[in-house]
């Protein structure tokens, strides 16, 4: 009987013993797998959230404050910086302007009803005392009188745009209930019309209005889900500077980074370049507090495998030398009879791998099953330290911007187990790596033992 095939027989010699060594294998080796299935996808998920979400910087002229206006709208130069500055892979750029009745055929359908509305009292009396304490003449009169400011006459919002879904209020893309989408590098004469604005105005796909003395074709009809947004116009960005006489001039730039990485220098490159004549925010802050409960979940992940490996390891160890010190007389034998240390220890090997082997058989099996339930579970509890950092009012003053922090503050959550050849072959690899280990040391014991001296005590 060979080195090997002694080897493997002594692994099952005692069913019992085998029994419990495999089933310690088994968990550590399946812990091992699941671990490293959560962190590779992890770490999957860390470069595409990376890639795409936090990766959103929004440019406004200097003092600007929504529908109030303010500031110089940002010219065709500024647009040409910034998207020749690094890492800026592309951007979209928007001008809004409101339109009065005066402007277009179109009936506004916002309601504004008292929006904006005050109430002043005043009151005259026809008598006056400097004495507080002295009673009213009879014929003391007073009269109060009230007055109400009316509420602001409603308009209609047009925005110009390169990029229709950048009016989109949570970041995806615009729904359109009918009709297609508009060009936004285009300059016809061309509109998507809010619901609300549609249906206000009996407009369907086909139908035009009048806007600026110019006839406008309705390209399609979207639906938001936002009041205000969906009681206005979305044309191509070059038509509305056209209809408005601002020809190159935008009030809003969303710039997408390449890589939430380089979000930080790209903004700090922004402000040099364009000074103190634009307004520039991004998502850097709540992006970094994504990817850092991501990289907490990696760092876990990384201590679970070093953790497991190391109780795999010892696991073999501790058995191996229990195992070498019990058949410490048969050891001594082999060798007076003139069996080498090296065919003794590969014989103790040999029995090491094979538990180990038929740990790692059923600790895998195990492991596929619970690493992708596993994974959810790291990552729930991760889910709403992130939500909480990210906070609920995150984002910025473009809705598109808005609309990422939405993004970011589920990214956590759809973090999945996947199994990829990479991760079992390395799994597989640190199993071999707790056989080696587990018998160094037995085989350390084994090379020290003399057979003359084993012979005498025995």
């Amino acid at each position: 009987m060979n080195v090997v095939s002694r080897g493997i027989k002594n692994a099952l010699r005692s069913p019992m013993r085998s029994g419990a060594i495999v089933l310690m294998l088994a968990i550590s080796i399946g812990l091992i797998l699941s671990m490293l299935v959560a962190r590779s996808s992890v770490n999957a998920k860390i470069t595409e959230v990376k890639s795409s979400a936090g990766t959103s910087v929004t440019i406004s002229p200097a003092g600007v404050h929504g529908f109030d206006g303010g500031g110089d709208p940002l010219t065709a130069a500024q647009i040409t910086t910034i998207k020749d500055t690094a890492h800026v892979s592309s951007i979209v750029a928007t001008l809004s302007d409101q339109l009065t009745t005066s402007d277009t055929s179109l009936t506004p359908s916002l309601e504004l009803g008292l929006f904006g509305a005050r109430q002043q009292r005043s009151s005259t009396d026809s008598t006056s005392s400097t004495d507080s304490n002295a009673a009213a003449p009879a014929d003391s009169s007073s009269t109060e009188t009230t007055t109400t400011r009316q509420a602001p006459t409603p308009k209609t919002t047009v925005t110009g745009t390169t990029d229709q879904n950048s009016v989109s209020t949570d970041g995806s893309d615009l729904v359109l209930s009918s009709g297609s989408s508009i060009d936004g590098s285009s300059s016809d004469l061309v509109a998507l019309v809010g619901t609300s604005l549609a249906t206000k105005n009996s407009l369907k796909v086909g139908s035009t209005f009048t806007a600026y003395d110019k006839t406008i074709t309705v390209k399609g009809i979207f639906k938001t889900g936002n009041t205000f947004a969906d009681s206005g116009l979305i044309m191509p960005l070059a038509t509305v500077q056209t209809l408005t006489d601002q020809s190159g001039a935008v009030n809003s730039v969303i710039a997408k980074v390449d890589s939430s990485d380089n979000v930080s220098s790209t903004v700090t490159t922004l402000k040099s370049s364009l000074g103190d004549k634009a307004d520039i925010t991004s998502q850097v802050e709540q992006a970094a507090a994504s990817v850092s409960s991501l990289e907490s979940i990696s760092s876990l992940a990384l201590a679970g495998v070093v953790g497991a490996t190391i109780a795999g390891s010892v696991i073999v160890l501790l058995a191996m030398v229990m195992i070498v010190r019990e058949r410490r007389r048969e050891i001594g034998v082999i060798k007076a009879i003139g069996g080498s240390n090296v065919k003794v220890i590969g014989q103790f090997v040999s029995e090491a791998l094979t538990l180990t082997i038929i740990g790692a058989i059923v600790g895998l099996s195990l492991g596929i099953v619970v690493s992708g339930p596993m994974t959810s579970s790291l990552v729930s509890n991760q889910s709403s330290t992130a939500t909480t950092q990210a906070g609920p009012g995150a984002g910025g003053p473009g809705r598109m911007f808005k609309g990422g922090m939405s993004q970011l503050s589920s990214n956590i959550t759809q973090v999945t187990g996947s199994l990829t050849p990479q991760v079992f072959a390395a799994a597989v690899g640190i199993t071999l790596i707790i056989s080696i280990i587990g018998s160094a040391v037995p085989a350390w014991f084994i090379a020290r033992i003399r057979p003359g001296e084993v012979l005498r005590t025995e």
